[in-house]
């Protein structure tokens, strides 16, 4: 149970930083208001302002979904590596969903970190959606990039090096192993399931663009 306390309180800390110091409603409101070229009637704003406001009212609980989803296929992932350097036996899938976790703290301060950037800075939403600190992306125009490309860049981050580290070393602190050993299963296992995930992202963006 400790572990999913803990997926509680990244969500519940995501939502209260979101809620003390973003009006994200405000921006999607203002972007679609200055879309000159498609004209939306006032009334139909205010109605999509007012269904954003109550879904929000439920964004803890998805994002806490999220992560435990997220959490559970890394596990997965990492499971897999196990098996595939036969090392498994004995492993409970339980032990690496508690490893995923642990590591996900470093992304779930990426998220902070993106929302207070988006709360001190002038974006549109399009820009804060397309924004991820200390990425690729944040460095470069993405007027001057073809849309296929910037989740790739989004994903090249500080953030989510920390991550494979943090991974490597709660890997090998709940499996009892060489850091060596933990380095090899964890980048093989996270490497091959990142590229699965890139190119079956990109593959959809082609062919929904």
């Amino acid at each position: 149970m400790k572990v999913f306390g803990l997926l509680a309180f990244y969500a519940l800390s995501l939502f209260i930083i979101g809620f003390l110091m973003l009006d994200i409603e405000s921006m999607i409101m203002a972007e679609l208001a200055n879309q000159v070229e498609i004209e939306i009637p006032e009334n139909v704003l205010l109605e999509m302002l007012e269904e954003m406001k109550y879904w929000n009212k439920f964004s803890v609980l998805f994002t806490f979904l999220i992560l435990t989803i997220k959490c559970f296929l890394m596990g997965l992932v990492l499971y897999a590596g196990l098996f595939f350097a036969n090392r498994h036996q004995g492993i409970k899938l339980g032990s690496l969903f508690k490893v995923a976790v642990y590591a996900e703290s470093i992304i779930v301060l990426a998220g902070m970190v993106k929302v207070a950037f988006g709360a001190l800075s002038d974006f549109t939403y399009t820009e804060f959606s397309l924004f991820y600190p200390l990425s690729v992306l944040s460095f470069l125009k993405p007027e001057a990039i073809q849309p296929l490309w910037y989740y790739p860049l989004q994903l090249l981050n500080v953030f989510e090096i920390i991550y494979i580290f943090l991974l490597i070393y709660y890997f090998s602190q709940e499996i009892e192993i060489k850091k060596t050993e933990s380095s090899k299963v964890v980048l093989g296992s996270y490497l091959f399931s990142m590229s699965f995930w890139l190119i079956l992202i990109l593959f959809l963006t082609l062919n929904f663009t």
